[in-house]
């Protein structure tokens, strides 16, 4: 929503170089354009040209929902044209039931690109399958053309330009939807081999491929960006070489394979040359377009699990339910109520039976085309889930459409291939066992039997998990504290000065934006990025494109290192080490309970830490339960959200949320914080907190004076936050050679102008105590912000 809404402030250009993400280098945006611009085109002609926010935004809740429901027509024409028309309409009305990821991420709210994905995705695959069964036996050749018989070809080129189209669509919807043109590409030379090896023509096929590629490319070719190279992930020269490339490769086999028939020469060579031109062009590209070797490369990934921290990541971790850090792989998370295999219940194992069983239609009885392309889109995808789960939302239309096949089949298999007709006919009374064993009611109840047993395997247990799969409905546990907090932030914080409907030109290849002197960034963890940006109009440090994580093996400057770090020292030091124009990477820290008591184990991981030396796990009252070990509370997120920033010298609490007890990491805090007083003889007070609160990182005002050597000398403050919650901030130190020495954090004077108007504040001046010796100080703000020293002796 937010390049929506900048795409309508500055119409018809959108974001494509982000300044207000990953503070201090700004990032280029991934995300296609289609879903951006359809939702903004959408919002212009219902807001007349000139669309409310509020238009806006309930244009883009609606989009997911209604892409998601528009799924079920390609699904009924592949279903249809791959088998026939009883398996599209199961298939369409599975998908339109199916449970997990397909449906958590196409309801309204969820205003995110997946829904598209799967619809344009289809929607090319559909076309194309169409425009395949179309020429399969014709007799269509490249003299066609030269004859300008178009209205033999009329037919097969028009459904191959909308292939075409709908595969230029798909990849504006998503750029790394180029890997689909690998895809059908295997099935189109896998097709030319067979037909040129059974003396074939190929040219029929050489039409629909050609045409396809070709009228994808013009979409795609407006978007190339040349400084991003050949990158799989941005609009690249790939994305050329891909639709443009591909269609004149397709032509060049085509007529490799006339030229080969006409000559005589062995069949067998021509499987042989093909392979032959691919070793040379990957040895090519190796050699000397390294950039292209390494784009191809990175295709291979996508059936790669993670590791390490990026293990972590719900969506990006193999379909398993293994526990990780004591929770299951895929646990409660948004994307659906069931870890991998699982969201399809039967339907899982029933798709990977129907796999199979084309798979041997093909080989034993008859080669389809159509049926081949399907099956290798099938398990293409299938072969996706296994290394990320993440490919399940698109995985679920193949589930569809292979249930279908196989429910289909079984009521064919049992006689039931025209239940309708069986039932509409007169059924005669039974009057004896043998009379009623060969009864037509007899064989009606068996229909009945068979269609019911049908329904149980492969129907039911996908209403019971899809009733479920969304029973929170789109909006967050915690999404009214962020939307508060953040709110908060945007208007009680300094201006970055940076316009945040303004589009920012991309730096050169190499260099980073300058940001001016006033910009600073928002720290939290990763996921947080992009509300960061979109409610507080901040720049965050960190994003979901997992940006700005940092750790690693050279345990780099980032969300991870900072979060995690045992020591306020070296926490510094990762704000420093991120800080450009003699400022620090971060002025302000975001935490929330999730961060402070479920996930800290899982940042540790992302900077290579045992995720061990968090927290251990103990059955108590019969139930698995985490026990948090000293290294959780001595952690920095522990620093700041368990104890509010107690002790800390440069970090102060600025602003809390309400709490929130009914959500994961909410419901944790004060089992936490009882732990900790019981484990490590603490004193904390075990009560909900603020679900999000902000911390203000400053240089902080120096308290000095003299003091008898030796002395122990403690400085303390009451803290009010805006909640209405008071707790004690304090230090203590020893006196050295007659002096004493604190560095603290807050002012007691009140915010000032065009700084931060915090509204968690002392209640009063600090109390410092040297034996017998007690005296009060007030610490102005601007001394906090400047480093300044106020001096009281205490002798």
């Amino acid at each position: 929503m937010r390049l929506v809404e900048n795409l309508l402030h500055n119409f018809p250009h959108r974001i494509w170089y982000e300044v207000f993400t990953l503070y201090p280098t700004g990032q280029t945006l991934h995300f296609g354009p289609l879903w951006t611009y359809m939702i903004a085109i959408t919002s212009l002609i219902l807001g007349a040209g000139s669309p409310t926010l509020e238009l806006t935004q309930t244009v883009g809740a609606y989009f997911p929902g209604i892409f998601g429901a528009l799924i079920v027509f390609p699904i009924y024409f592949i279903g249809r044209d791959v088998f026939d028309k009883r398996v599209g309409l199961l298939a369409a009305f599975m998908i339109a039931v199916m449970p997990g990821q397909i449906l958590s991420r196409s309801i309204m709210g969820f205003t995110d690109h997946h829904a598209g994905e799967v619809f344009f995705s289809a929607l090319f695959l559909m076309f194309f399958i169409m425009a395949v069964k179309s020429v399969k036996g014709k007799d269509i050749s490249l003299n066609d053309i030269q004859n300008k018989n178009w209205n033999k070809l009329k037919p097969h080129a028009v459904i191959s330009i909308f292939a075409g189209i709908a595969f230029g669509l798909y990849i504006l919807q998503w750029s790394n939807g180029v890997f689909y043109g690998g895809i059908v590409a295997i099935f189109i030379v896998l097709q030319y081999i067979i037909n040129h090896m059974r003396g074939r023509s190929v040219e029929g096929l050489c039409m629909v491929s050609f045409i396809t590629f070709l009228f994808a490319f013009p979409l795609v070719v407006f978007f190339v960006d040349p400084l991003n190279r050949f990158s799989a992930g941005r609009y690249s020269y790939l994305h050329i070489l891909i639709t443009l490339g591909s269609a004149i490769f397709f032509l060049v086999l085509a007529l490799l394979s006339i030229k080969m028939r006409e000559k005589n020469i062995e069949k067998i060579y021509y499987p042989l040359t093909i392979a032959g031109i691919y070793a040379l062009g990957l040895i090519t590209a190796k050699l000397f377009v390294p950039s292209v070797f390494s784009s191809f490369q990175t295709f291979f990934t996508i059936f790669q699990s993670r590791e390490g921290g990026g293990l972590t990541i719900a969506e990006a971790q193999p379909p398993t339910h293994q526990m990780i850090f004591g929770y299951a792989s895929y646990p409660n998370n948004f994307y659906g109520s069931y870890p991998g295999i699982f969201e399809f219940v039967s339907t899982y194992y029933i798709a990977l039976l129907a796999m199979v069983a084309i798979g041997a239609l093909l080989i034993f009885r008859k080669w389809e085309p159509e049926k081949a392309m399907f099956l290798i889109w099938c398990f293409t995808m299938f072969a996706l889930t296994t290394g990320q789960n993440r490919w399940f939302y698109y995985y679920s239309v193949n589930v569809a459409l292979l249930s279908a096949f196989i429910g289909i089949g079984i009521l064919d298999i049992a006689g039931l291939k025209d239940i309708s007709s069986r039932f509409r006919n007169q059924v005669s009374t039974p009057r004896s066992l043998q009379e009623f064993l060969t009864s037509d009611l007899t064989r009606h109840i068996l229909s009945a039997l068979v269609v019911a047993i049908v329904i149980m395997v492969v129907f039911l247990p996908n209403f019971n998990v899809a009733s479920r799969s969304t029973a929170g409905g789109t909006i967050g546990s915690d999404y009214y504290q962020w939307h508060e907090s953040l709110t908060w932030m945007r208007y009680n914080t300094p201006d970055p000065g940076l316009d945040f409907d303004a589009i920012y030109d991309r730096p050169p290849a190499g260099e980073t934006f300058q940001y001016p002197d006033t910009a600073y960034g928002v720290m939290s963890w990763w996921d947080y990025g992009h509300v960061i940006t979109y409610f507080a109009h901040r720049i965050p440090n960190a994003n979901p494109f997992q940006a700005g994580i940092g750790g690693g093996a050279n345990h780099a400057p980032g969300a991870s290192t900072f979060f995690t770090a045992q020591s306020e020292e070296a926490a510094d030091e990762v704000l420093w080490n991120l800080g450009v124009n003699d400022k620090p990477g971060s002025r302000y820290i975001v935490s929330n309970a999730y961060m402070a008591y479920a996930i800290l184990d899982i940042m540790g991981v992302w900077d290579e830490h045992d995720g061990g030396d968090y927290r251990m796990w103990a059955v108590i009252s019969g139930q698995e339960q985490p026990i948090f070990k000293q290294y959780w509370y001595t952690s920095m997120e522990g620093r700041l959200h368990i104890f509010d920033g107690d002790g800390l010298k440069h970090y102060r609490l600025v602003h809390e949320s309400q709490a929130n007890p009914n959500t994961r990491g909410g419901s944790e805090e004060k089992r936490c914080k009882a732990l900790y007083n019981m484990l490590y003889d603490g004193n904390l007070q075990v009560e909900d907190t603020g679900y999000v609160k902000i911390f203000e990182f400053l240089d902080g005002a120096t308290i000095t004076g003299k003091a008898s050597d030796g002395t122990i000398v403690k400085i303390s403050n009451s803290i009010m936050t805006n909640q209405g919650r008071l707790f004690t901030y304090t230090q203590t130190a020893t006196v050295e050679n007659g002096t004493y020495s604190f560095v603290v954090p807050y002012s007691t004077l009140g915010p000032i102008q065009n700084e931060t108007n915090f509204d968690t504040r002392p209640t009063g001046p600090y109390t410092i105590t040297a034996g017998d010796v007690s005296k009060t100080v007030d610490v102005a703000e601007q001394d906090v912000l400047d480093g300044g020293t106020v001096t009281i002796n205490l002798e």
